[in-house]
């Protein structure tokens, strides 16, 4: 979750029924109607610190974590008037993250015939919003407004791994996955001012994916095979030419790749109440809908003469979302002409389905009573169904987040200032590993936002 524009980031995102200044072409574009300046608003400074940890991995006790930090600018806008419209242009940077990891493991306890496990991998995932937006008055009292942002997703995944059993056997896999997607994010809001005390907000957004690209490359070696080309597996893919594999001398042509993003709506829904002059509350409703989207997931096996069908679920997972309802408030208070205070809270909950224990072990053994799969063969050709295996769900973090926002700000009638810190925490379950049982999940995250405006 992330925050734009110098009083959103202090109210905990509670922005919906107040959106006047230039980030309100983000969270209710309507607002922008009862801006009472023409304005420019910039995130000068966005320091953002993010940790994860793994508890239990390969061994009792064993953590693994993933970092991240960086200062990214997250938001420029600016607002004119013009013949009794309000037009704004803004650009959202909605989030990048880069996370790293590097670690060795040595004779970890569950899985006595291995000596050493050396990983590495760098996940770097980022998305861009740019566009228009527009608002008018259609009474003293009542707004509407629109926003069409240009929307840029893309995430570049590199990973290695490296494992030495106690036969001094070993094999190594690395792989790229990159992928890049264009959409439109259209966003609708209206604001009717019930009294001078009351505001009321509502904004409804859906992204549209438009197109995309992705290229998938991956290569596995092992020295148990021998020194032949069979010691050697290649996997590749792209979303136009397929998707095929070479694994142990068996080819397999498989489903295109994904490149989509979810294309999930949302809706906003807040008020804002003014009990004096210098004391302001918020609060939003923020409902996120679910998203599923089916393809054909069936592959074909060959080797030599023999062949095999394989079809599973049409589901593909790592666009399936649950609906999550999330909800901010907070709290702005003058305590001088200049001078302001706000506080926030949130929730952020989690669009990916729970992750527990009893699954994970369910699924693990009847990967090893059956390796997921029924056949059916008849002379050289086989029909498989592969029953989907939760722990290669992509989808493997669940964590319920809670945050605090506390930001000060300094006014004049020509320009702010204003300074923003926020934290969010979150407990649950992941599962990074699916040969592995769930393992606890610790979310950490701190960010620091200086934004700046100028008004005329």
């Amino acid at each position: 979750m992330g925050f734009y524009g110098e009083r959103a980031a202090g109210l905990g995102g509670a922005f919906t029924a107040i959106s006047d200044d230039p980030s309100g072409a983000f969270y209710n574009p309507a607002g922008l109607a009862f801006s009472m300046h023409d304005g420019f608003s910039i995130s000068a400074s966005n320091y953002k610190q993010v940790t994860k940890t793994y508890k239990n991995i390969d061994s009792p006790g064993q953590e693994y974590t993933q970092k991240y930090s960086g200062y990214d600018p997250n938001f420029v806008g600016l607002l004119k008037t013009f013949d009794g419209w309000k037009f704004g242009f803004s650009v959202v940077n909605t989030y990048n993250l880069q996370y790293e990891r590097a670690d060795q493991v040595n004779f970890p306890l569950n899985s006595p015939t291995i000596n050493s496990t050396r990983n590495y991998s760098r996940d770097k995932a980022s998305q861009i919003l740019a566009g228009p937006s527009a608002a008018i008055l259609l009474t003293p009292k009542l707004s509407i407004g629109g926003t069409l942002y240009y929307l840029h997703d893309t995430r570049n995944l590199s990973r290695s791994q490296f494992q030495q059993f106690s036969d001094f056997s070993f094999v190594n896999k690395t792989f790229i996955d990159n992928r890049q997607t264009s959409g439109l994010l259209p966003i609708l809001g209206i604001q009717y001012q019930a009294s001078q005390k009351l505001s009321l907000g509502a904004s409804l957004r859906h992204i549209f994916v438009t197109g995309g690209n992705r290229l998938y490359n991956e290569v596995y070696t092992d020295s148990s095979r021998g020194n032949g080309q069979n010691s050697v597996d290649f996997i590749e893919g792209t979303t136009s030419r397929g998707f095929t594999s070479v694994e142990n001398v068996v080819q397999t042509v498989r489903p295109k790749l994904n490149s989509r993003i979810p294309e999930t709506t949302e809706i906003r829904v807040g008020f804002a109440y003014f009990p004096t002059s210098r004391l302001m509350t918020s609060f939003d409703t923020i409902y996120t809908s679910g998203f599923k989207r089916a393809g054909d997931q069936t592959s074909l096996r060959f080797q030599g003469t023999r062949n095999n069908l394989v079809f599973t679920e049409n589901d593909i997972r790592e666009l399936t979302r649950v609906s999550t309802l999330n909800f901010a408030g907070g709290v702005e208070y003058y305590l001088a002409d200049t001078f302001a205070v706000l506080l926030g809270g949130y929730t952020n909950e989690p669009n990916s389905k729970p992750i527990s224990w009893t699954e994970s072990a369910f699924d693990l053994s009847l990967q090893n009573a059956i390796g997921n799969e029924i056949r059916s063969s008849s002379g050289n050709s086989t029909l498989t169904y592969g029953i989907e295996r939760s722990g290669t769900n992509p989808r493997n973090e669940h964590s319920r987040n809670r945050g605090l926002s506390f930001g000060i700000s300094w006014v004049t009638s020509k320009s702010s200032l204003s300074l923003t810190y926020i934290r969010e925490v979150g407990y649950g379950n992941s599962r990074i590993d699916s040969n592995a049982l769930a393992q606890s999940f610790e979310y950490q995250a701190q960010s620091l936002y200086i934004m700046v405006s100028s008004r005329n």
